[in-house]
Order: structure tokens, then sequence, then C-alpha cells
């Protein structure tokens, strides 16, 4: 062991669950590498001898769609031929220019539409006796006449019967064909009077190279990058899914034996410039044609990378059982350790709001007990001194609130002095009873959360002293609703917002001023505005009044802030007030409330 630690020293440093990995993880990847090994030999070999015969199969598909197109192409060749001889029987046979160009487009016609049924011909010609050609497509270029110097013709025509027709081999030609730049396929064919014996003319069919090339693409894949050639007798490809191939003499391939082998498919590996590629071959007798598949060896290689990835998938399973098996060993005996670390990162971190889980009764178990007991009393400390905190900030705000009242008791007390001194008797008796009501609300039995209702008695009580202290500058009205009376809001909340109206905003005015107090609610929040239209502040002022968190030296409004703080301490910061106001105009505060508040949670 203590050489073990010296040849090893990192090991020692390594976490216990990270230990039994590191000796887990060779005991399963060895025995895996062996038999992923001997099983990628074993499936090459099987999958050389399935690329054979899944060559067979695609060859015989492809096959029979091109034998398909042959037949569709000489089908069509009679179909429209015995059309011809009706068109020719039905018409004289001296015609004059009208029957001659009535007789030109039905043949024309009849070429045409004869094409429908057998869409993979791309068009016939007809040229009669007098040697005039007709096509099924309407522009006939200027080198159509060619046709009688290329012995086309002539080879047609001693073919001799009626039912014979006459292959050409597939070439590029600018006559006789729709398409000059697309190699073609040709079917010619004697046309002969039924009744008569006599030869009508010459039908050709065309046949495009895309048309075969078409189905020779189905075995195209970009991954295998696999090759279909279609090679005639002269050892020339006709078609190809590769056009590049197409009209080029197939002499460049390695072939082992001649294509001109037909009897059997067959198929082998030969090793070209490309790399090592299967090649199989599948004869088309009727055609004297081969369909050559080259196949690049990359296809086996992808095929034993795939059978390598489905070793890796089988190891990556057994690795996961692996990783199973030491976590359920890591839960025994490491978990509860790791449990631990982890909550005490967390508090190390400023999270107070863990506990470590482990109900063990070992070591472990012990130290987790000790840990959460801990926990416990840290968090009732940390309680004990916000709840300290908190209630130091409502007895500030209660101090600064009674420092606000006696100010208001005084000067009304001045105000009932001197209308008693002018004998206004009513006056005074008035403002003493509003003085009284505001009192006796105000006080509301200790509780620092009332009604709507009262507050606004109270603001009411208060604005009617003012009305009598200030009867030339100050008209109100209170608009609140029925229904939001019952809402709970901090005591003496909107006579500040009140007083300041007056002072700030009415009293600096050169004429009559009106407040006016309103109230609306949502789901989520009551809104109480105190409206005035008096001389009104420019934005700056505004910032700075509603800069709740400058010190205290600096403060506009003292009732303001107070107000604003005992929303916040008893509701939530999300609410307290909002302060609209432009110079000339007025000014607008909205004094924010929950809409479900309950009365009697805080007081003092």
């Amino acid at each position: 062991m203590r050489r073990w630690k010296t040849l090893f020293p990192w090991f020692g440093r390594l976490q216990i669950m990270h230990k039994i990995i590191f000796i887990f993880l060779p005991l399963i990847f060895i025995p895996l590498f062996i038999s992923g090994y001997l099983s990628s030999y074993n499936f090459s070999q099987s999958t050389i001898q399935n690329m054979e015969q899944s060559a067979r199969d695609e060859s015989k598909l492809i096959v029979s769609q091109l034998d398909s197109i042959i037949s569709n192409a000489e089908n069509s060749a009679n179909f429209i031929a015995t059309d011809i001889n009706r068109i020719v029987a039905s018409s004289p046979e001296q015609r004059d220019s009208v029957q001659e160009l009535k007789f030109r487009r039905q043949l024309q016609s009849k070429l045409s539409t004869g094409l429908i049924l057998f869409p993979d011909v791309d068009s016939a010609i007809f040229i009669d006796k007098n040697n005039h050609i007709h096509t099924s497509y309407s522009r006939i270029n200027e080198y159509e006449h060619q046709i009688f110097n290329s012995g086309m013709i002539e080879q047609v025509t001693r073919m001799g019967s009626y039912g014979k027709n006459r292959w050409f081999s597939m070439e590029q030609r600018n006559f006789l064909v729709s398409d000059p730049a697309v190699p073609v396929l040709t079917l010619g064919k004697v046309v002969i009077d039924v009744d008569s014996g006599n030869k009508l003319g010459s039908l050709f069919v065309n046949v495009k190279e895309t048309t075969f090339s078409s189905f020779l693409g189905t075995g195209k894949n970009q991954d295998i990058s696999k090759t279909y050639l279609l090679v005639d007798t002269e050892q020339r490809i006709i078609s190809s899914s590769n056009p590049e191939y197409v009209l080029e003499p197939f002499d460049n391939l390695m072939i082992k034996r001649p294509l001109t082998f037909f009897g059997e498919p067959y198929s082998e590996i030969i090793d070209r410039a490309q790399g090592r590629e299967f090649i199989s071959v599948y004869p088309y007798d009727r055609m004297k044609w081969s369909l050559v598949n080259i196949n690049p060896m990359t296809a086996l290689k992808s095929m034993i990378s795939h059978n390598v990835w489905m070793t890796v998938a089988i190891g990556m399973v057994c690795l996961l059982l692996a990783l199973l098996g030491i976590a359920l060993l890591s839960k025994i005996i490491v978990n509860p350790l790791l449990q631990l670390a982890k909550s005490m990162r967390r508090v190390k971190e400023g999270d107070l709001n863990v506990t470590a889980a482990i109900r063990t009764q070992d070591e472990t178990g012990l130290l987790a007990s000790v840990f959460n007991l801990m926990i416990d009393r840290i968090k009732q400390l940390i309680a004990t001194v916000e709840n300290e905190q908190l209630r130091k900030r409502e007895y500030e705000l209660a101090l600064m609130h009674a420092q606000i009242k006696p100010h208001f008791l005084y000067n009304t007390l001045d105000t009932i002095y001197v209308l008693t001194d002018m004998e206004r008797t009513e006056e005074a008796r008035d403002t003493t009873k509003a003085l009284a009501d505001f009192y006796r609300v105000a006080l509301s039995k200790g509780y620092e959360i009332i009604t709507l209702e009262e507050e606004v008695k109270i603001v009411n009580d208060y604005l009617t002293i003012m009305q009598v202290r200030y009867p030339h500058i100050l008209q109100y009205d209170i608009a609140i609703p029925d229904e939001l009376k019952g809402i709970n809001i901090p005591k003496l909340s909107l006579q500040p917002l009140a007083e300041n109206a007056i002072y700030h905003g009415l009293k600096t005015k050169d004429s009559s001023g009106f407040i006016r107090v309103s109230a609306h609610a949502d789901r989520e929040q009551v809104i109480i505005k105190v409206e005035d239209n008096g001389v009104g502040m420019s934005p700056q002022l505004v910032s700075q009044i509603t800069d709740f968190k400058a010190d205290s030296d600096k403060r506009k409004s003292i009732g303001i802030f107070s107000v604003h703080e005992r929303l916040k301490l008893y509701f939530g910061n999300i609410y307290g007030l909002h302060i609209e106001s432009r110079e000339g105009e007025g000014t607008i505060v909205e004094l924010i409330l929950p809409n479900n508040y309950n009365k009697g949670e805080h007081h003092v």
C-alpha cells in the first residue's frame, strides 16, 4: 500500500466516488474492446455478402423499370402507327394545299396525343413516303432534314416487317429530337398500309436519357456515393446516375471478367485510382445491355463504423450500469458526506435556508444534527435583529408623526381664539367640533391602521378647519366610492398630502384654488388621488421630493416621506406614493394601497 501511494500520489487526493470509478472502468472497457474487434471482423465478412445480395436486388428492380420504359416505347410506336393508318385511309391520296395542311395538322395532333398514354416517351416523328417530316413537337429546327443522310430510314426499311422494331444506339444529335442538348434512345419502325401492304413511311420514337437516369438515380446516396451505369454492347455508357459519364467509353475500369458476359449477375472488389470499390454487373438481355453498380468501399466502412458505434453504445450501456452500481455504493457510503458538504458550501455562500437531510444514526448523522441546530440558532438571531430594526423604524416614524400633529393643533386653537374674539361664534363652534372629531378619529384607540372611511373623516375635518382659516383660497371636494370605504390605510396618510397641497400649491397662488380627493381600485390595488390646481412643481423639484432614499437633511417634504415610508413599512416595498406635477397647472399625488389588506394586523 505504501508503494502504491508512492507511485500514484494523486490517487490519494481523489474523492472516494472517483476512486471507485477509476477501478471499475478498466474492468469494463478492456473486455469490451476485445469483443468489439472480433465482432467487427466477422461483421465485415457478412456485410460484403449482404452488399452483393442488396446490389442484385436493386439491379433487378432497376432492370424491371428499364424494361417497362422499353415496352412503353414499343407500345407507343404500335399505337401511333395504327392512328397513322386511320388518318391516311381517311385522307385522299391526291390533296390540294388546304387538304395537305389539314392532313399535316391531323398527323401532328395524333403524334402528340398518342404520347399522353406513354409519359416515358419524349417525342415521335413520322416521315411519309413523300419525305415530309411530321413531329409531335411544334418547333422544327433547320437540321431536321439531316435524317435523309443519316441512314436511319434505310436501316428501318431493311427491317421489312410491319411488327419489327429497330433500336438505335443512345446518341446526342440535333435532328428528330425535341431537345438537342439531351441524348436520346430512338426506336424506328416501318408504317405499312394494313389494307394494301404499301409502305406509308417511317416512324421514330425517342426516349430521353434522363428518363433512364431518373431510375438509375434511385440507388444514389450522398453518404455512400453509389453510382449506376448502363453500358451497351459497344462498351459505351449510355446512361448514368452521374451525368459526366454519359456517352463516355467504359474502358477505365479494371474488371476481371468482360461486360459482354451475359447469363447471370456477378460482383467483385477491384482496386482503382479512387480506392477499393465494389462492382456488381447485372445483364439486361432484351437490349443486350449491362447494368453496372459501382459502390466505393466507404459503404462497407460505413457499415463497419455503424457496427463499431453499436459496440460503443453497448459499452455505454455497460458503463451506465456500472455507474448505477457506483451511485448505489456512493449513496450508501459517500452520499451523506457529500450532502453535508454541499449544505456547508451553501451556508458559506450566504444561504441559510438549508438543512442537511441526513437521518442516519452513525457519525455522519450526528454531524448533520449539530449542523442543523447551528443553522436554526443563527436564523433565530437574525430574525431577532431584523425585528428590532423594524420596531426601531416604527418608533422613528411615530416620533416624526408626533412632531407634525402639535403644529396643526396650535394653529387651529389660534384660529378658534380669533373667531371667538371676532364674535364669529358659529364658525368658532364648527371649527372646535371639527378639531374634536379630527383628534377623536386620529387617536382611534391607538391603532395605526384604520378604514378609509375614518381617514376620509380626518381629512374632511382638516379641510373644514383650513377652509375657515383660508376661505378665499380653498375649495375642496371628496369623492370616495362606498365599496372602497372599508379598505385599510395607515392613519393620517391623506392629511399630510392635503396640507402640502394647501401650503405649497394654493397659498402661493394669486387666485382661489381647489383640492379634490378621489379613489378607484382594480383587482390588486387601490389608488387614492389628492389633486390640486395650484402652482405645481418643476420636474427637478418632483425628483427631489420623491428621492425617498436621500439623507434626512436633504429631504424636501417630511410629511410626504413619512407617508411613503409608513406605506412601505405596513404593506411592502411595491406600495407608496407617486407624484405628477406641472408648473402652473397643479399636482396629483397618488397613494397606492393593496386591495386585500386585513385590518388589525399592525397596530401600536
